[in-house]
């Protein structure tokens, strides 16, 4: 139980984080670029946010584009402050992925990359060691049955198998298993953690269920305002003097100061269009991948535009309060260490968020 001393010193420290937070607003920092390698998938996850299948898109940038992309992008951003974030649908289906991350890390850039795990060979894990892949982030939604229902295919036992490979090799600087958590499988939290630790893996990243993409048509499926307590509650518990498997929760949403900093290693903040840009399959420059996609969100085409120019001298209006501009929150005692939310879940045509934990705890 938090004491109220416990509590005001955390609570101090909020408020002095988040004046650091309104200096970048004004001088954003990119510190991680996504690059939405394909929307080509090789499932069809009933929760999938931005609705991939099989298809592949004509209008894909080329290894051409991109590794022109990077010889320029090289010039005015340092490896040493950006992480390149390669994303999906499933980035190995691309075929020449690991030419272009070969070209990028020619210029000491680091990569990692998420990834539904079933595609994974003995040649594909040298491939990523050879090319400076340095993270992972790989898909597992439970115990079986729980994570091939949310998946649409029996693959629990081939994630498992290629998870244990990659620990194996011991070349990674992390391997961290994403679950995404929902009523059918949020009883399995004890079990799962036992089931990482054995398999070794570095973290253990929890989100939740979101309501975008096709998530919205599982609204039997989201989360409670009592599964939220007790999947932080179970996250609190695991983190206090455990070193075995770093639990967190991830950037989802604003967790409250009941929460805040006890779940994950900062405190809430949304860093899309401030520390965060993504390049989509398309070359369109844009905030976050998990964001809508919104024709009047996209800041610009690598194909047309300058990306350094583009990051310094657009993304306006992400890199102002949200909160200040609705009425939804406008008035909220914890605007300033929520200022909105989470882009990704919130309602551009309504000026509110989707998702607000502390109108969903229902505390005043």
């Amino acid at each position: 139980m938090e004491t109220q001393n416990s509590f005001d010193i955390k609570y101090n420290l909020m408020q002095r984080l988040s004046g650091f937070v309104d200096e970048l607003y004004e001088k954003p920092r990119l510190r991680n670029l996504f690059w939405e390698a394909t929307t080509q998938c090789n499932l069809s996850c009933k929760h999938c946010g931005s609705n991939c299948d099989a298809r592949l898109p004509e209008d894909s940038l080329t290894g051409k584009e991109m590794r022109d992309f990077f010889d320029r992008f090289s010039k005015d951003f340092s490896p040493e402050e950006v992480m390149l974030l390669i994303t999906g649908g499933e980035p190995l289906l691309r075929p020449d992925l690991f030419d272009v991350m070969e070209h990028a890390a020619k210029y000491g850039f680091a990569w990692g990359m998420t990834t539904n795990g079933i595609l994974l060979t003995d040649a594909l894990i040298e491939r990523m060691i050879q090319t400076n892949c340095k993270t992972l982030s790989i898909s597992l939604d439970g115990l079986e049955q729980s994570h091939n229902y949310l998946r649409n295919n029996e693959c629990f036992t081939t994630v498992i198998e290629n998870i244990e490979k990659l620990v194996a090799t011991n070349s990674f600087a992390e391997i961290q298993v994403t679950s995404v958590i929902h009523k059918k499988n949020i009883h399995e939290l004890s079990s799962m953690y036992s089931l990482l630790k054995s398999l070794k893996v570095d973290s253990w990243k929890l989100t939740n269920i979101e309501p975008i993409g096709r998530a919205n048509q599982m609204a039997d499926d989201h989360l409670s305002a009592e599964d939220f307590k007790l999947l932080f509650d179970f996250i609190r518990t695991h983190r206090q003097g455990s070193t075995e498997l770093r639990v967190s929760y991830g950037c989802n949403h604003y967790a409250t100061p009941a929460y805040e900093r006890d779940i994950r290693d900062h405190y809430f903040f949304c860093g899309t269009g401030i520390i965060t840009a993504s390049i989509l399959y398309n070359g369109d420059i844009y905030v976050c991948p998990d964001v809508e996609r919104r024709d009047d969100l996209i800041q610009g085409n690598i194909r047309n535009d300058d990306f350094s120019e583009v990051w310094f001298d657009r993304f306006k209006q992400f890199r102002m309060r949200r909160d200040k501009n609705s009425s939804v929150c406008v008035d909220c005692d914890d605007a300033f260490f929520c200022r909105g939310d989470s882009v990704h879940t919130w309602d551009f045509d309504n000026n509110t968020p989707r998702c607000c934990l502390k109108s969903l705890f229902n505390l005043a």
